[in-house]
């Protein structure tokens, strides 16, 4: 694991007119750099964007966490700082993306299509969580430097269809028999298996299909198609990863806990847990000693080794459970729930959770035996309870409705209006200040972007 670098040598970057134009004319950065160099710092970076910034908000605007201090609680009145919100936007852009397009362009050049596919399957995911968090996103002008000092912004419909182009090539090019160059233990995610990344691919693009039923009515067939190459197919292929726990290659949301906490676990949250009497409940969350019964998440989370999920087979079981209930009916979409259920009980009890009580807790409150909508709402609540601490859950929210969630207090203001759960977050200062391609007006956080309407 001595490959498992913490920090890029392009992560002094930073994503404004000004600072792309310094690097372009900088004769200290190399001008070239091996793809063992290259790779592992944007693995460390999309996890850490995860399961640092993106977590915290994401997890607040679905009421999984309820903020309590410092930025976070202005989160919980959705009333987020437009310079604390950069800190996300340069985590994705600058510690990611950057390196990920130098990656390849370079093995483009050379014909390394092994690295170019894992780095477009990384790309894809990045820019998935730019769009679902803010909707249009600079793009196609934004890793170019000099030569776009004030990138356009380009729409979420145009950078879906972006992403999965990317995907698309990705798998083309992990399945080449010959690449220059090909991955092994830098790649920190799957060790180079090529098979493992293009799985990861046709879940991300079944993620990114199902995204989208508010727009397209083929969104679930899509999904299914998507998977048909393939998924993960168990957990032990999890696009996920995987945090030493040591040093400052830790999980991030147990460093969130290992200080002051922030954000706590959502009273709403635990009480839907206890209401329904999820065995879960002992393990989903841990109590923090000495705090009154606050809450924070439980080990399978927030260890320090503990590793974070891009993308996971679980998710893989509730997209394929959905698309079924949606183009099959309840009876085809039935046991790939019920697997998703059993699955998330074991993962989040470590296999401490009966047999006995999970039949029990699937045979009251896990059953699709009422119309569309009340499945439905069946299905995606249990993803609710079982994709915590991932983005999924506020993107489901919003493209479904479930679960049905009361907006908190005093989340009215000049950013959201309405005081109803935000639907996007605002943009960075640096952005507004920096960027002449802005848009104007700037939209609030209760505009919706192109799948949510």
């Amino acid at each position: 694991m001595k490959t498992k670098l913490i920090i890029s040598i392009l992560a002094l970057l930073f994503f404004t007119a000004c600072d792309i134009e310094e690097f372009n004319e900088n004769p200290n950065v190399p001008a070239d750099v091996p793809f063992s160099t290259l790779l592992p710092p944007t693995q460390k970076a999309l996890a850490d964007a995860q399961g640092g910034g993106l977590f915290r908000t994401t997890n607040i605007f679905s009421q999984q966490l309820k903020g309590v201090e410092g930025q976070e609680a202005s989160l919980e009145v959705y009333s987020p700082d437009e310079l604390f919100v950069g800190n996300e936007w340069s985590d994705l852009y600058v510690n990611a993306m950057v390196n990920l397009g130098i990656i390849i362009d370079k093995a483009d050049a050379e014909g390394a299509s092994h690295y170019g596919g894992v780095a477009r399957v990384q790309m894809a995911t990045t820019l998935g969580l730019l769009c679902d968090t803010w909707g249009d996103v600079p793009y196609t002008q934004a890793l170019q430097g000099s030569d776009f000092p004030n990138p356009a912004y380009d729409s979420q419909e145009v950078l879906y269809g972006v992403i999965h182009s990317l995907l698309e090539r990705a798998v083309s090019d992990l399945s080449q028999a010959e690449s220059v160059f090909s991955p092994g233990a830098d790649d920190l995610f799957y060790g180079g298996d090529l098979n493992a990344w293009q799985r990861a691919a046709r879940v991300l693009k079944a993620r990114y299909y199902l995204r989208t039923t508010k727009q397209t009515s083929s969104a679930a067939s899509d999904a299914l198609d998507a998977l048909a190459g393939g998924g993960f197919g168990s957990d032990l292929a999890d696009f996920a990863y995987p945090y030493l726990g040591t040093g400052t290659d830790i999980n991030p949301i147990f460093s969130t806990y290992s200080i002051t906490p922030r954000a706590l676990v959502d009273d709403d949250f635990s009480e839907l847990i206890a209401e329904i009497s999820d065995p879960r409940e002992a393990f989903i969350f841990t109590n923090i000693p000495f705090s009154g019964g606050n809450k924070k998440p439980g080990d399978f989370y927030s260890t320090p080794a503990a590793p974070v999920k891009i993308a996971s087979y679980l998710e893989e079981l509730f997209i394929r459970a959905e698309a079924q209930l949606r183009t099959a009916g309840a009876s085809a979409a039935q046991p790939i729930l019920e697997e998703a259920v059993l699955l998330s009980m074991s993962q989040q009890s470590f296999g401490e959770i009966s047999q006995e009580d999970a039949d029990a807790y699937i045979a009251k409150h896990v059953q699709l035996n009422g119309d569309f909508e009340a499945n439905l709402e069946v299905i995606i609540t249990q993803k609710y309870i079982a994709l915590f601490t991932s983005p999924e859950p506020w993107a489901d929210f919003r493209r479904t409705g479930y679960p049905e969630l009361v907006p908190n207090e005093s989340g009215s203001g000049p950013a959201n209006p309405s005081g109803e759960i935000p639907r996007r977050l605002i943009y960075p200062q640096s952005e507004r200040l920096r960027n002449s391609s802005f848009p104007a007006p700037a939209p609030n956080m209760q505009d919706r972007f192109w799948w949510d309407q």
